[in-house]
Protein backbone atom coordinates (compact mmCIF):
# COMPACT_ATOMS: atom_id res chain seq x y z
CA UNK A 1 0.00 0.00 0.00
CA UNK A 2 1.47 3.18 -0.93
CA UNK A 3 2.20 5.92 1.95
CA UNK A 4 0.65 9.03 1.99
CA UNK A 5 2.07 12.19 1.04
CA UNK A 6 3.77 13.90 3.56
CA UNK A 7 2.72 17.53 5.06
CA UNK A 8 4.95 19.73 3.65
CA UNK A 9 8.05 20.67 5.05
CA UNK A 10 9.11 24.39 6.51
CA UNK A 11 12.31 23.92 8.07
CA UNK A 12 12.71 27.05 6.98
CA UNK A 13 10.48 28.87 10.30
CA UNK A 14 12.68 26.60 12.59
CA UNK A 15 14.44 28.33 14.71
CA UNK A 16 17.59 26.67 15.09
CA UNK A 17 17.72 25.80 11.61
CA UNK A 18 16.92 29.65 10.43
CA UNK A 19 19.73 30.59 12.34
CA UNK A 20 22.08 28.82 10.88
CA UNK A 21 20.79 29.43 7.27
CA UNK A 22 21.38 32.79 8.07
CA UNK A 23 25.22 32.60 8.74
CA UNK A 24 25.21 31.45 4.92
CA UNK A 25 26.81 33.70 2.34
CA UNK A 26 24.02 33.41 -0.08
CA UNK A 27 21.47 34.98 2.64
CA UNK A 28 20.08 38.29 2.20
CA UNK A 29 22.21 40.48 -0.22
CA UNK A 30 24.71 37.94 -0.29
CA UNK A 31 22.90 36.26 -2.99
CA UNK A 32 24.40 38.27 -5.44
CA UNK A 33 27.76 36.56 -4.82
CA UNK A 34 25.84 33.00 -4.91
CA UNK A 35 28.37 31.00 -7.72
CA UNK A 36 25.44 29.46 -9.76
CA UNK A 37 23.57 33.16 -9.82
CA UNK A 38 24.95 34.16 -13.14
CA UNK A 39 24.22 30.98 -14.82
CA UNK A 40 20.49 31.27 -13.56
CA UNK A 41 19.80 34.51 -14.55
CA UNK A 42 21.03 33.83 -18.38
CA UNK A 43 18.28 31.48 -18.88
CA UNK A 44 15.71 33.89 -18.37
CA UNK A 45 14.05 35.45 -21.26
CA UNK A 46 13.60 39.26 -21.78
CA UNK A 47 11.49 40.50 -18.80
CA UNK A 48 9.77 43.38 -19.87
CA UNK A 49 6.13 42.85 -19.77
CA UNK A 50 6.08 39.88 -18.04
CA UNK A 51 3.65 38.16 -15.32
CA UNK A 52 6.27 36.39 -13.49
CA UNK A 53 5.61 33.47 -10.47
CA UNK A 54 8.39 32.70 -8.20
CA UNK A 55 8.00 29.10 -6.48
CA UNK A 56 9.66 29.31 -3.32
CA UNK A 57 10.58 32.97 -3.32
CA UNK A 58 12.20 32.78 0.39
CA UNK A 59 13.66 36.16 1.11
CA UNK A 60 12.45 37.72 -1.97
CA UNK A 61 15.87 38.64 -3.72
CA UNK A 62 14.81 36.94 -7.14
CA UNK A 63 11.34 38.32 -6.74
CA UNK A 64 12.31 41.58 -6.79
CA UNK A 65 15.02 41.05 -9.44
CA UNK A 66 12.67 40.46 -11.65
CA UNK A 67 10.54 43.05 -11.00
CA UNK A 68 13.09 45.73 -10.63
CA UNK A 69 14.39 44.46 -13.98
CA UNK A 70 11.08 44.73 -16.14
CA UNK A 71 8.60 42.17 -15.22
CA UNK A 72 5.06 44.14 -14.83
CA UNK A 73 4.07 41.72 -12.00
CA UNK A 74 5.52 39.29 -9.40
CA UNK A 75 3.77 36.90 -7.21
CA UNK A 76 6.24 34.90 -4.77
CA UNK A 77 5.24 32.16 -3.09
CA UNK A 78 6.77 30.34 0.08
CA UNK A 79 5.80 28.47 3.23
CA UNK A 80 7.78 30.09 5.52
CA UNK A 81 6.88 33.13 7.39
CA UNK A 82 10.13 34.37 8.81
CA UNK A 83 11.16 34.23 4.82
CA UNK A 84 8.38 35.92 4.14
CA UNK A 85 8.76 38.50 6.85
CA UNK A 86 12.32 39.53 5.35
CA UNK A 87 11.00 39.72 1.56
CA UNK A 88 8.25 41.98 2.54
CA UNK A 89 10.62 44.34 4.62
CA UNK A 90 14.48 43.94 3.03
CA UNK A 91 12.90 43.07 -0.71
CA UNK A 92 9.92 44.85 -1.41
CA UNK A 93 8.80 45.77 -4.82
CA UNK A 94 5.89 47.81 -5.95
CA UNK A 95 5.17 45.32 -8.52
CA UNK A 96 5.98 42.18 -6.09
CA UNK A 97 3.28 40.72 -4.16
CA UNK A 98 4.41 37.96 -1.60
CA UNK A 99 2.07 34.90 -0.32
CA UNK A 100 2.26 32.48 2.39
CA UNK A 101 2.05 28.93 0.69
CA UNK A 102 3.24 25.38 0.14
CA UNK A 103 4.45 24.92 -2.75
CA UNK A 104 2.32 21.64 -3.36
CA UNK A 105 -0.64 23.43 -2.28
CA UNK A 106 -0.22 26.37 -5.14
CA UNK A 107 -3.16 26.54 -7.54
CA UNK A 108 -3.66 29.30 -10.67
CA UNK A 109 -5.80 30.00 -13.85
CA UNK A 110 -4.41 28.36 -16.76
CA UNK A 111 -2.05 30.62 -18.63
CA UNK A 112 -1.98 32.62 -15.64
CA UNK A 113 1.80 33.71 -15.76
CA UNK A 114 4.49 34.14 -19.08
CA UNK A 115 7.43 33.13 -16.82
CA UNK A 116 7.52 30.49 -13.57
CA UNK A 117 10.97 30.65 -11.43
CA UNK A 118 11.94 28.66 -8.72
CA UNK A 119 15.43 29.00 -7.00
CA UNK A 120 16.89 25.87 -4.79
CA UNK A 121 13.02 24.80 -3.90
CA UNK A 122 12.00 21.75 -5.86
CA UNK A 123 14.16 18.93 -4.53
CA UNK A 124 12.11 20.14 -0.87
CA UNK A 125 8.95 18.64 -2.90
CA UNK A 126 8.12 15.27 -3.40
CA UNK A 127 5.53 15.29 -6.24
CA UNK A 128 7.97 16.52 -8.90
CA UNK A 129 5.65 15.32 -11.80
CA UNK A 130 2.68 16.62 -10.33
CA UNK A 131 4.21 20.19 -9.61
CA UNK A 132 5.80 20.26 -13.30
CA UNK A 133 2.11 19.53 -14.99
CA UNK A 134 0.79 22.21 -13.38
CA UNK A 135 3.31 24.75 -13.48
CA UNK A 136 2.30 23.73 -17.64
CA UNK A 137 -1.03 24.89 -17.23
CA UNK A 138 -0.38 27.88 -15.61
CA UNK A 139 2.12 28.76 -18.26
CA UNK A 140 0.89 31.31 -21.12
CA UNK A 141 1.69 30.18 -24.75
CA UNK A 142 5.25 30.77 -25.31
CA UNK A 143 5.92 31.06 -21.72
CA UNK A 144 8.94 29.85 -19.77
CA UNK A 145 9.90 27.93 -16.62
CA UNK A 146 13.54 28.29 -15.25
CA UNK A 147 14.41 26.23 -12.02
CA UNK A 148 17.37 25.12 -10.19
CA UNK A 149 17.72 22.35 -7.80
CA UNK A 150 20.10 20.28 -6.23
CA UNK A 151 22.18 17.95 -8.61
CA UNK A 152 21.27 14.21 -8.97
CA UNK A 153 24.86 13.56 -7.97
CA UNK A 154 24.77 15.76 -5.07
CA UNK A 155 21.40 14.43 -3.39
CA UNK A 156 22.32 10.83 -4.37
CA UNK A 157 25.08 11.02 -1.57
CA UNK A 158 22.41 11.57 1.42
CA UNK A 159 22.34 11.00 4.28
CA UNK A 160 26.52 12.27 5.43
CA UNK A 161 29.04 13.80 3.73
CA UNK A 162 29.74 12.88 -0.03
CA UNK A 163 33.09 12.90 0.28
CA UNK A 164 35.25 10.12 0.17
CA UNK A 165 38.55 10.87 2.52
CA UNK A 166 42.05 9.16 3.04
CA UNK A 167 43.59 7.91 5.85
CA UNK A 168 44.81 11.98 6.68
CA UNK A 169 41.20 13.18 5.57
CA UNK A 170 42.05 14.39 2.84
CA UNK A 171 39.15 14.39 0.03
CA UNK A 172 40.33 11.84 -2.72
CA UNK A 173 36.25 12.02 -4.60
CA UNK A 174 32.84 12.03 -4.56
CA UNK A 175 30.60 9.21 -3.31
CA UNK A 176 27.61 8.44 -5.18
CA UNK A 177 25.06 6.04 -3.55
CA UNK A 178 21.55 4.37 -4.55
CA UNK A 179 21.74 6.99 -6.83
CA UNK A 180 18.74 4.95 -8.75
CA UNK A 181 16.59 4.48 -5.24
CA UNK A 182 14.41 8.02 -5.66
CA UNK A 183 12.56 9.39 -3.15
CA UNK A 184 13.45 11.35 0.28
CA UNK A 185 16.59 11.64 1.81
CA UNK A 186 16.67 13.25 5.04
CA UNK A 187 20.52 15.06 6.17
CA UNK A 188 21.57 16.76 9.06
CA UNK A 189 22.21 20.47 7.52
CA UNK A 190 22.01 22.68 11.02
CA UNK A 191 19.29 20.82 12.20
CA UNK A 192 18.61 16.93 12.26
CA UNK A 193 15.78 15.64 9.48
CA UNK A 194 15.83 17.74 6.82
CA UNK A 195 14.16 16.26 3.88
CA UNK A 196 15.34 16.20 0.38
CA UNK A 197 14.43 14.62 -2.61
CA UNK A 198 16.45 12.45 -5.01
CA UNK A 199 15.48 12.06 -8.13
CA UNK A 200 17.70 11.20 -11.32
CA UNK A 201 18.55 13.37 -14.31
CA UNK A 202 16.02 11.44 -16.04
CA UNK A 203 13.23 12.14 -13.54
CA UNK A 204 13.96 15.81 -13.93
CA UNK A 205 14.15 15.76 -18.01
CA UNK A 206 11.22 13.60 -18.27
CA UNK A 207 8.81 15.19 -16.09
CA UNK A 208 8.83 18.36 -18.42
CA UNK A 209 8.62 16.74 -21.48
CA UNK A 210 5.49 14.57 -19.94
CA UNK A 211 4.05 17.67 -18.92
CA UNK A 212 4.02 19.25 -22.84
CA UNK A 213 7.03 21.33 -22.27
CA UNK A 214 10.23 21.65 -24.68
CA UNK A 215 13.79 21.64 -22.74
CA UNK A 216 16.01 24.00 -23.61
CA UNK A 217 19.14 24.52 -21.80
CA UNK A 218 20.01 22.30 -19.06
CA UNK A 219 23.16 24.27 -16.97
CA UNK A 220 25.33 22.26 -14.45
CA UNK A 221 27.13 25.46 -13.26
CA UNK A 222 31.06 25.33 -12.80
CA UNK A 223 32.49 28.10 -10.17
CA UNK A 224 34.23 31.07 -12.61
CA UNK A 225 38.01 31.11 -11.47
CA UNK A 226 37.36 34.58 -10.13
CA UNK A 227 34.81 33.04 -7.58
CA UNK A 228 37.40 30.31 -6.62
CA UNK A 229 39.98 33.00 -6.22
CA UNK A 230 37.23 35.07 -3.32
CA UNK A 231 36.34 31.54 -2.20
CA UNK A 232 39.36 29.83 -1.41
CA UNK A 233 38.21 27.28 0.97
CA UNK A 234 35.55 25.85 -1.89
CA UNK A 235 38.34 24.91 -4.23
CA UNK A 236 36.62 21.66 -4.44
CA UNK A 237 33.19 22.82 -5.56
CA UNK A 238 34.39 22.09 -8.98
CA UNK A 239 34.89 18.42 -8.20
CA UNK A 240 31.14 17.60 -8.61
CA UNK A 241 27.85 19.60 -9.63
CA UNK A 242 26.19 20.66 -6.85
CA UNK A 243 23.23 22.31 -8.63
CA UNK A 244 20.89 22.12 -11.85
CA UNK A 245 19.38 24.53 -13.47
CA UNK A 246 17.12 23.68 -16.38
CA UNK A 247 14.93 26.25 -18.67
CA UNK A 248 11.88 24.70 -20.48
CA UNK A 249 9.27 26.13 -22.89
CA UNK A 250 5.26 25.67 -23.10
CA UNK A 251 4.75 25.67 -26.66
Amino acid sequence: MSQPPRKPQNIYDDPDFFAGYSTLERFGAGWERAGERTDLLALFPKLDGLRALDLGCGAGQLAHYLAANGAAEVLGVDISERMLALARTGWAHPRVTYRREALEKAAFPPARFDLVVSSLALHYVEDYQGLVSRIAQWLAPGGVLVYSTEHPIYTACLPGDGWVLDDEGRRTGWRVDRYADEGVREEHWFVPGVRKVHRTLATLVNGLLDAGLVVERVVEPVPSEQWLQDHPLARDERRRPTFILVRARKP
